[in-house]
């Protein structure tokens, strides 16, 4: 899956949780499901772009501080270990993760369903949302 993909699933999961923990745990947790889709990956350079410009977006829109944010890193995270193992001398490495070894999605050649799917979950986070705009964050009184 394009790592920048992950990073957005896990901000719009992270939108729903109360904390930057639960938020960085439930992208973590989205990695695995959707690292079991059928998917394809990229060059290295194309990934680090993407993924700069979704966190960049998902910067912007909610700050450092968010637990979309928090989400978008759980979510990417994971793929550090995808990254050193291309980037071994000889290639190929063990994987930790339980979805980067046996369980990952079948390879797919084209990439139009992951760009489908980071269209969704960049609406996802430009939606508005009522405890998001102008009032008090999750369920805060404004007392």
């Amino acid at each position: 899956m394009i790592v920048a993909i992950h990073a957005l699933t896990g901000a719009a999961l992270g939108r729903l949780c109360r904390t930057r923990v639960q938020a960085l745990a439930a992208g973590a947790a989205s990695h695995m499901v959707a690292d079991m889709l059928p998917h394809r990956d990229l060059t290295i350079p194309q990934e680090a772009a993407l993924l700069a410009g979704a966190l960049s977006v998902v910067l912007a829109a909610r700050g450092a501080k968010s637990s979309e944010f928090a989400g978008a890193i759980g979510a990417a995270l994971p793929d550090l270990e995808n990254l050193a193992c291309r980037l071994s001398a000889s290639g190929e490495g063990r994987s930790l993760f339980p979805t980067h070894g046996r369980y990952h999605g079948r390879k797919t050649r084209g990439f139009g369903g992951q760009i489908a799917l980071a269209a969704v979950c960049l609406a996802s986070l430009a939606l508005p949302s009522g405890e998001c705009q102008d009032g008090p964050r999750r369920g805060k009184s404004a007392r």
